[in-house]
């Protein structure tokens, strides 16, 4: 809630501030009641026909969202059926902005709920309050027009699912207590309990509440840092990179180090890169460990192949394979270590890559993934990066965020979709989890929640590391950084090591 007393949010459900107009006769309906007409029963408000909820103040930003989870309250309701209207009144003007109008027909009701999600981007900066009514159908018929919504809120993106997880949280925890009460005196478990009571000849004991020490709120703390100099030439994305990665406990995994290892134990191993491109990093690998390896490089551009090519000197042997990695099929050929820098993030059928990688690598194989962009998707921050990477940013004195690209000094980081139109970050955000489903980790390093964002391209020639006031504001954007991430931050930069998990043998399922 700001100072004005305005909420970010609106949750429905019995601890919310709401009225509802006319004001309900408890005699005419219940206000609350379980809907269990339905597949899945569901408490829920009731709204008769005529009648409307008016949700507490609340302001709407560029990601906030509407969910709802309505239906017919009673199994059967008028023949011409009912509506419910969704509108957003505003404060000061009263003006309204329809939301939606939703309609149920008649007669018997749909055994499933209805959901709907929308997006109230184009009502951002607005303040007031929302009304959902219900209404009758198109005759004007009222009968038995009783709607029941089960699930309402108007939240942040990121907040949302855990504002949901919250509603009834009194009604969830006794079913929660009963239902686990209940569960441990099956015979399935009691059995067990019961022996092992007689044999420890346990007794009935206190038990106490956990009560949380009282003291005052305490102000986010300023993150303490290593402080490194700037190389000679060095830019500000570097040299805050740098600066981060000093910072975090956490090391990235030494490729380099592991090619040469595994050139040791195996004295000459195969090795592939998926949407290799240029294959700048693979090049310099190579010139790193440069015996005992043949690198196959797959990329769909035959001419950043030849690029790549010219990269290794004629005595490496270099496989050049052109395909779209979208429809890669495992072949049979097998390597020991499949590669991929920064690329996964531009590419649709990631379930197709995974079971090329999981079929593809030896028994011993790796799967490297290389500063992998593994955002949301379009390669936009998280909502509670955003909100923190906004608020260093927008301290830096305007010189310091001319936008390079546009000419234009930007309030706040522009956040739009990099996906509109193309592959980047398309799918960015299921990356992770299917790497996981696929393959075993190893080592995974992932950080850098939103420093990229203001010291990339657009930003980092506006900084003279020369300058002691141009270091200083690197490290407070450093510290920024840290301090989120310190806080449950999500990384969007992945650096991971993995191992197969399935081992297929010749004519194996692929299931």
């Amino acid at each position: 809630m700001n100072d004005s007393g305005v909420a970010s949010y609106f949750l429905l459900d019995e601890t919310a501030v709401f009225d509802v107009s006319p004001e309900v006769e408890l005699a005419e309906h219940p206000q609350w009641m379980h809907v269990t007409h339905l597949r899945e029963g569901r408490y829920s408000l009731i709204l008769t026909a005529g009648e409307h909820l008016r949700s507490s103040k609340l302001e709407v930003f560029s990601d906030s969202t509407l969910f709802v989870r309505f239906s017919a309250a009673l199994p059967s309701i008028s023949l011409d059926g009912l509506t419910c209207s969704v509108v957003f009144l505003e404060d000061g003007t009263q003006a309204e902005f329809q939301i939606g109008m939703f309609h149920f027909c008649g007669a018997t009701s749909p055994s499933e709920w209805r959901t709907v999600d929308l997006d109230l981007a184009w009502l951002a900066g607005k303040r007031g309050r929302l009304l959902v009514a219900c209404g009758p159908g198109a005759k004007n018929d009222p009968t038995a027009d009783w709607l029941a919504i089960a699930d309402l809120c108007v939240a942040r993106e990121g907040e949302r699912k855990a504002l949901l997880a919250k509603t009834h949280q009194s009604l969830r925890m006794e079913n929660e207590i009963a239902h686990f009460s209940s569960v441990y005196r099956n015979a399935f478990y009691s059995s067990v309990q019961q022996r092992q009571s007689e044999t420890a000849r346990g007794v009935v004991r206190k038990v106490r509440r956990l009560n949380g020490l009282a003291h005052a709120p305490v102000q986010a703390a300023r993150a303490d840092i290593v402080i490194l100099e700037p190389f000679e030439g060095e830019v500000a994305y570097a040299y805050a990179t740098r600066l981060l990665r000093a910072n975090v406990p956490q090391v990235p995994p030494d490729f380099q180090a592991r090619l040469r290892q595994k050139v040791l134990d195996h004295g000459a191993i195969k090795v592939l890169s998926i949407c290799s491109g240029a294959a700048r990093i693979e090049a310099g690998l190579s010139a790193a460990v440069p015996e005992g390896i043949e690198w196959s490089l797959l990329d769909i551009n035959e001419d950043l192949l030849q690029i790549a090519a010219r990269q290794f000197p004629p005595g490496t042997r270099l496989d050049l394979i052109v395909a779209d990695a979208n429809n890669l099929v495992p072949t049979g050929e097998q390597w020991d270590v499949i590669i991929c820098v920064s690329a996964l993030h531009h590419l649709v059928e990631l379930e197709k890559v995974m079971l090329f990688i999981s079929r593809s690598l030896k028994d011993d194989g790796e799967f490297w993934s290389v500063g992998e962009a593994v955002g949301r998707n379009g390669n936009r921050l998280w909502p509670d990066a955003i909100i923190a990477a906004d608020a260093a940013f927008s301290a830096l004195p305007a010189r310091y965020r001319l936008n390079a690209d546009t000419q234009v000094v930007d309030a706040v980081i522009p956040d739009k979709d990099h996906s509109i139109g193309c592959f980047e970050g398309i799918r960015s955000e299921d990356i992770t989890a299917l790497l996981e489903r696929w393959l075993t980790p190893v080592n995974v390093y992932r950080t850098n929640c939103f420093l990229w964002r203001m010291v990339n391209l657009a930003y980092s020639g506006n900084f003279n590391l020369e300058k002691a006031q141009d270091r200083a504001l690197v490290i407070d954007l450093v510290r920024a950084e840290l301090g989120h991430f310190r806080n449950g931050g999500l990384g969007t930069e992945l650096f991971g090591v993995y191992q197969k998990k399935h081992l297929f043998s010749d004519g194996a399922s692929d299931q």
